[in-house]
């Protein structure tokens, strides 16, 4: 794989001026930090793929991350170039394998469930995972991972995070405006560092609908670790495809559901 990335450097953050008002009337005028709001369209093989808006960090680890969340590469020997442009609003992918597209014109929602919107010529069928054992003491050291790290959130209040767990115990975190992009991100830097999928653990901080655990077993990573809750229909998709599903992990418990 080719990797042209021409991205000047982006900002994360911007700052703005805001009043705070109680509820006695008074107004105080200060500056708070939010979140740069990033749009990047993505290409490939020529044809327009999809649309993010995401946070303007990783967007390499981004792009690779969703191509393979979606079943269109196998691995990173499938794309033959990726390149982005100065400002990051471009990237364009050549896959070694030829993909018919349909024609998809939108804005992929930042939070809410129901996002996938990769309308793509190859199938995408979910296969269930080989058996796994979880790591106990990785599951804490990831939940107490989160509170020492996210550094955006921390000045925003305006990200998730999503943390990547390598056998061996090393720890990446990633964060973004969606929660679905910052397992993506944390996904294609798996793939780049060329980790085996099995001895790997995935941490979010945001709820778990289906789409979060169809993207979990597609990537092959065995342990989905969520410091929020889940819905229904992801715990039987989860078991259906022998993903283990922890959630509502703090520093000092989380639940199984069996």
């Amino acid at each position: 794989m080719t990797i042209e990335d021409h991205t000047k450097e982006l900002a994360a953050i911007t700052v703005k001026k805001a009043k705070i008002v109680t509820p006695e009337g008074s107004e105080n005028t200060v500056e708070d930090t939010l979140i740069h709001e990033h749009f990047l369209e993505v290409s490939v093989n020529g044809y327009a793929a999809f649309r993010l808006s995401c946070t303007a960090e990783h967007l390499q680890e981004l792009v690779i991350g969703r191509l393979y969340t979606e079943g269109l590469i196998a691995s990173v020997n499938d794309i033959g170039r990726l390149f982005f442009c100065g400002k990051g609003n471009i990237a364009e992918v050549t896959l070694a394998e030829n993909i018919t597209f349909q024609p998809y014109q939108g804005t992929e929602p930042t939070c809410c469930a129901g996002n996938r919107q990769l309308l793509a010529g190859r199938d995408q069928v979910l296969q269930p995972l080989p058996p796994a054992v979880v790591d106990r003491e990785a599951v804490f050291a990831l939940a107490g991972y989160f509170q020492r790290d996210s550094k955006l959130h921390r000045s925003t209040s305006g990200t998730h995070s999503c943390y990547l767990y390598l056998r061996g115990g090393e720890i990446t975190g990633f964060e973004d405006i969606s929660r679905h992009n910052a397992l993506d991100k944390a996904v294609g830097h798996m793939l780049l560092a060329g980790a085996d999928p099995a001895g790997c653990m995935l941490y979010t901080t945001g709820r778990v609908p289906v789409d979060m655990v169809q993207k979990t077993v597609m990537s092959r990573v065995p342990v989905l670790v969520s410091k929020s809750v889940p819905t229904d229909e992801a715990v039987t998709l989860a078991a259906e495809y022998h993903l283990h599903l922890l959630c509502k992990a703090w520093p000092d418990s989380y639940t199984v559901y069996v």
